[in-house]
Formats: structure tokens, C-alpha cells, sequence
């Protein structure tokens, strides 16, 4: 995958931040357009006021790489971006158009990939022949694990909790060993079985996700318990940061701080999940800050 980055994502030191602070890589992003941008409540009024949000937490987080699913932001952003493929379905290409988009590197990472959300399972047999692709073109896997927002079955009909559980990912790490595959939320709810699929599946990583800006809700908890157990599991290099701000930028900001702010977490540590791991896990290019 670092060849076929190398020249999409050099960053301009324009954009760095100007207080020196570490690099970051936010491994879950959503991307809109102008049409399918909402400003829901505490969001930016507008799209192009969304975008301009993103910016300025780029710079002040010094965040020199991201991986966003769908939408596009302007021509500076999308060069620190990893181009995601947001699903919930079956893809909408054959296989030949599959690898075609990821030739053109417009599939650089199938995710969020969300097929609990219409009933499915990664195992359904139609997922096969692009999990082979995927993991012979070394194309990551972001797959979402844990609850979804409450009253989520009210829009998806087909969405059950049961099938958020990153136990049902298990054969898809036997069958595709080389396989790249993140959970997102880092299993939320079932945090406990994310952490049981790292210790016995070494290529295994973990995203966190929404866990870390969730606020009166006992998801908001996940993200520490999580992190603790990790720790003690010598499990914290295959942990990476994701902040998955959806439509609010000051997201990313919340997620930054709160990871931070987790003491027993060493600064070590941090900079493995804030920046190190993610580098390792999607081979990219080292950036000098």
C-alpha cells in the first residue's frame, strides 16, 4: 500500500501545526458533499463551514493523515486524505470494477464497512470474492463493531446489536490471514472480545472511534476500560487513534483531549496510538515534523 501512497498524500508544511506539536493520524473520518450534508444539531450551519471546522482542527492537531469514507473536501484536504469506501451492502461493483477503483486509488480503504446495518455478517459468502481481492491488493478492511446510535432500528430495520460482534469477523481472520482489518469502536459494547481477537490474531488492529467523545451514555466508558486492558495485554501497538467527528469537527478535538488525559497511558504509548500504529498498519510514509 506505501506505493501507492507515496506521492497522493506528501503533505504541504503549510498545514502542519504551528506550535510543533506530534503528528496525528485519524484512522475514521466521514466525508459529505454539499448535497448530502446535514447540519444537524451542534453542527456547523453549513457545508463550507463544516469543511473550513475540519481545517482548522487539522492545524491545530497537526493531523497529517486521515481516512474518510464518501463526500470530498477541498483540494489541500483531500491530499492528507486515504479514500474510504463507506458500505453497508454488498459493493455496488462487479469485482473487475472493484479493482478497478482500486487501481485508480479511488478504494484505498473499504470502510466504514457496515453490513450489520442490513442484516449482514462479513461472512456472508458474497463478501468473499472482494475480501480476496482486498487482501491481495493489501486494501484494509474498517469494520464497524459495537451499538449504533439509539433508535438505529428504527432506520435500519434489518440492524441488530448480535451482529456487531467482532466474534463474527473471527473467520474471516483465519480465512484471509493476510488480510488488513480494524475494528472500529474497537468493539464498543464488546470491547472484551475485540481485546480476545488481538491476543489470538496478531494482524488484528483496533480503531476507537466514537468511544472517545460519547458523553452521558455508557458507550463513553468502552473507550478507558478498553485502553486499560490493553495496556496490561501488551496490546497497545495495535491500537490507533479515530475520532470519527462525523458532522461535528469539535470532535476531533474532544477525541484528542480525552485520550490524552488517560494517565496510566504513558507518552509512549500515546504517540503509538495517536500516530505510530496507524503509520505501521497502512504503510505510510514517515512524516518530519
Amino acid at each position: 500500500m506505501k506505493k501507492r501512497l507515496l506521492l497522493l498524500f506528501a503533505i504541504p508544511s503549510l498545514l502542519f501545526a504551528q506550535d510543533g506539536t506530534n503528528p496525528i493520524i485519524d484512522v475514521h473520518l466521514h466525508g459529505y458533499t454539499e448535497s448530502s450534508y446535514r447540519p444537524i444539531p451542534g453542527a456547523p450551519t453549513s457545508y463550507e463551514d463544516f469543511k473550513t471546522g475540519i481545517r482548522e482542527q487539522f492545524k491545530k492537531f497537526n493531523i497529517v493523515y486521515a481516512i474518510k469514507s464518501g463526500g470530498q473536501y477541498d483540494t489541500d484536504m483531500e491530499e492528507k486524505m486515504l479514500n474510504g469506501y463507506e458500505s453497508n451492502n454488498y459493493p455496488k461493483f462487479d469485482t473487475i470494477q472493484f479493482k478497478k477503483q482500486i487501481d485508480e486509488g479511488k478504494i484505498q480503504v473499504w470502510g466504514e464497512f457496515l453490513p450489520m446495518f442490513n442484516g449482514l455478517k462479513i461472512t456472508d459468502p458474497k463478501f468473499a470474492p472482494y475480501l480476496k481481492i482486498c487482501e491481495r491488493e493489501g486494501i484494509p478492511i474498517a469494520l464497524h463493531t459495537g451499538a449504533g446510535p439509539p433508535g438505529i432500528s428504527n432506520r435500519y430495520k434489518k440492524f441488530r446489536l448480535s451482529l456487531c460482534d467482532p466474534f463474527l469477523a473471527e473467520e474471516v481472520l483465519i480465512n484471509y490471514p493476510k488480510l488488513k482489518l480494524y475494528l472500529m469502536h474497537s468493539g464498543g459494547v464488546f470491547y472484551d472480545k475485540a481485546l480476545a481477537l488481538m491476543e489470538m490474531y496478531p494482524q488484528l488492529y483496533c480503531g476507537l472511534g466514537a468511544l472517545l467523545w460519547i458523553e452521558n451514555h455508557p458507550s463513553g466508558l468502552y473507550a478507558e476500560e478498553f485502553l486499560r486492558k490493553a495496556k496490561k495485554g501488551g496490546l497497545v501497538d495495535r491500537v490507533m487513534f479515530g475520532s470519527d467527528a462525523m458532522y461535528w469537527p469539535q470532535n476531533i478535538e474532544k477525541s484528542v483531549k480525552k485520550l490524552d488525559s488517560f494517565e496510566f497511558l504513558n507518552e509512549e504509548d500515546k504517540r503509538k496510538i495517536f500516530y505510530e500504529n496507524a503509520l505501521t498498519f497502512f504503510e505510510l510514509d514517515p512524516v518530519n515534523n
